[in-house]
């Protein structure tokens, strides 16, 4: 019977293991398991002369550096940023940077006093709790009137099932609608604050700031629906691997984009004519799945 390493590097090149990327985690510990175990039969028949313990825990070392290259290659990063995992970890990120350098939403937190009725440092200057609150609020109303009708002009159709898929654009949504307005109150609040010209402060960080917040915020949320539009409603992973099938002139070829999912779930096809044909979305069965598999 093959003597077994001792359970401490056992256990290590298990928590190694850990750092490598699930689809290829048990194939790596296999491996390092059974050159472990090759180590450790020289060990026993004294075959190395000198500093064992010293190689074993260098061949340790070597492990946690194999499967942490393992995660972090660029290939393994390319296929980690397509996926719905990139997105949500890059906003909580920019949420909390933004919210350090804000010092906790100062702006925002005094306008949701002004709103509750509670005392609050007046930050526009003399027009009252009323004015202030209609100076901030109509703005973002506008922006999110503006953003809808893009939506609805750009046929973003979203013919897909699933309560993850819808989830997880609510949740971009709710970022969308959360980040751009704080920004713009919060820097808007901040340039206005620092011009010593009365008219740079009110036309440029008002007027300028306020028509480029508009604009801003209806090409995130058409941005949010076009990117949610491209993923696949299985795994939630942006479809890859665009190919144009048809011609633009044809009208009983018209041109569409074919998308695949790199996990083999199923392709899309986007019209890119002007008919404005809705999306197809087919879903491809169990024997695809191998097949890409072995691709990743």
């Amino acid at each position: 019977m093959q003597p077994k390493p001792p359970f401490a590097f056992r256990a290590l090149i298990r928590m190694a293991s850990w750092l490598a990327p699930g689809r290829a985690r048990r194939a790596w510990h296999d491996r390092w398991q059974s050159g472990l175990g090759d180590w450790w039969i020289l060990v026993e028949r004294g075959e190395l002369i000198g500093g064992a313990s010293a190689q074993m825990a260098l061949s340790i070392r070597t492990a946690f550096v194999d499967a942490f290259w393992l995660r972090c290659n660029k290939a393994y990063f390319e296929y980690w940023v397509r996926g719905p995992g990139f997105v949500m970890t890059a906003a909580i990120l920019v949420l909390l940077s933004v919210a350090a350098l804000t010092h906790g939403f100062t702006v925002t937190r005094t306008l949701i006093d002004i709103a509750l009725g509670r005392p609050a440092p007046p930050i526009l200057g003399k027009e009252g709790p009323a004015g202030t609150l209609i100076a901030y609020a109509a703005p973002i109303v506008l922006a999110l009137a503006a953003g809808v009708v893009l939506v609805v002009i750009g046929r973003l159709s979203l013919h897909r099932y699933g309560w993850r898929y819808w989830s997880f654009l609510a949740m971009k949504t709710l970022f969308v609608m959360t980040f751009v307005p704080t920004m713009w109150i919060e820097g808007g609040t901040l340039a206005r604050v620092h011009s010593a010209n009365s008219v740079l402060r009110v036309y440029g960080a008002g007027v300028g700031l306020t028509a480029v917040f508009i604009f801003a915020f209806g090409w995130a949320l058409v941005r949010d629906f076009d990117d949610q539009r491209r993923r696949c409603p299985v795994c939630l992973r942006l479809l890859s691997m665009p190919i144009v099938i048809g011609s633009w002139a044809s009208v009983f070829e018209p041109a569409v984009t074919e998308l695949l999912c790199d996990a083999g779930h199923g392709a899309l096809w986007i019209s890119e004519s002007a008919s404005g044909q809705p999306d197809r979305w087919t879903a491809l069965d169990a024997s695809w799945h191998d097949l890409f598999a072995a691709r990743h």
